[in-house]
């Protein structure tokens, strides 16, 4: 058998999301900057990035991640998505942070404060590690604002960049439960089939509130259901709650599958928050790039 080429990464999750680090790949990051290295990854690696998130290595809630080295930060971090628009997540902040200081990969700061160069700027993330394991990753949003409210929903902003829209529970499902979980997945296609040729957006939501938070789903693009709370999502829940009422200042979202989330909002501001949580290491991987398998660059199931 003739290898063509390897890749190593380390799995992880954050809440229920996956990300999968690449630390050894066939990718080549030799741009001048942050910004053309992410061109470079979606023009040039569309097959590396195929076998590495698609099944049947990976799966449609698989996100990958490139550590390189930074001129102003202590690592930079590249996204690498099936959509190719998603430039940033938070999760992937925790998920890095914990799995390059457990695996000795990163040296531990004794501020405990962590610089990472991104597409979007350079995050700050508090992380706690003792006896070789992070036990607490915090970091903060930027702005975030309600763009438009109608009978329908609310369009909310977050980071100046990335739209969501919140739905209150449709009459259609009696509650977000994994019982009506064909219901909730279908009214998740239809709706973003419904408004992706109107309306800007990088995910769709609907939301029921309970006695101490709300549980939601999030929907991405192409309607596939997001396998957590949602970082974005959470931050969007609670700007638009604060929009209502502007008493609250914690607040957890919890998935339909029960993983949950908890921001707070940051003293001083109005629409800024902060999350505290943990990220989870699942495994080291080594992939074949075979171009005798006839999926080689693996499928995706709909």
């Amino acid at each position: 058998m003739n290898f063509e080429k390897m890749f190593s990464t380390i799995d992880t999750h954050v809440a229920g999301e996956a990300f999968r680090i690449i630390i050894h790949s066939a990718i080549t990051l030799n741009e001048s900057s942050l910004e053309m290295n992410h061109a470079s990854i979606k023009e040039k690696y569309v097959h590396e990035k195929e076998l590495l998130l698609n099944e049947p290595r990976g799966h449609r809630g698989m996100n990958g991640l490139i550590v390189a080295p930074s001129r102003v930060a202590d690592f930079a971090l590249l996204f690498v998505n099936h959509d190719s628009g998603v430039r940033f997540k938070y999760g992937g902040l925790v998920t890095t942070v914990t799995a390059l200081l457990e695996t000795g990969n990163l040296a531990k700061k004794e501020d405990n404060v962590y610089e990472i160069e991104t597409v979007n700027g350079i995050h700050l993330v508090y992380a706690t590690y003792e006896d070789q394991e992070v036990e607490m990753v915090r970091f903060e949003s930027e702005e975030c604002r309600v763009m438009e409210t109608t009978e329908e929903y609310e369009l909310v902003e977050i980071d100046s960049n990335r739209n969501y829209l919140i739905y209150s529970l449709p009459d259609s499902i009696p509650g977000i439960h994994m019982d009506y979980l064909s219901s909730i997945i279908k009214w998740g296609k239809q709706t973003a089939e419904k408004v992706k040729n109107t309306i800007q957006f990088d995910g769709i939501l609907i939301r029921e509130l309970l006695v101490n938070g709300v549980r939601s789903v999030t929907f991405e693009n192409d309607g596939s259901i997001l396998r957590s709370p949602g970082i974005d999502s959470t931050f969007a829940i609670f700007t638009a709650l604060l929009n209502g009422s502007g008493n609250l200042t914690k607040l957890t979202n919890q998935s339909i599958f029960d993983s949950k989330l908890t921001a707070r909002l940051i003293a001083g501001t109005d629409n800024r928050f902060s999350v505290e949580t943990r990220g989870f290491v699942t495994g080291t991987h080594q992939f074949i790039y075979d171009q005798e398998d006839p999926l080689k660059s693996g499928f995706l199931l709909k």
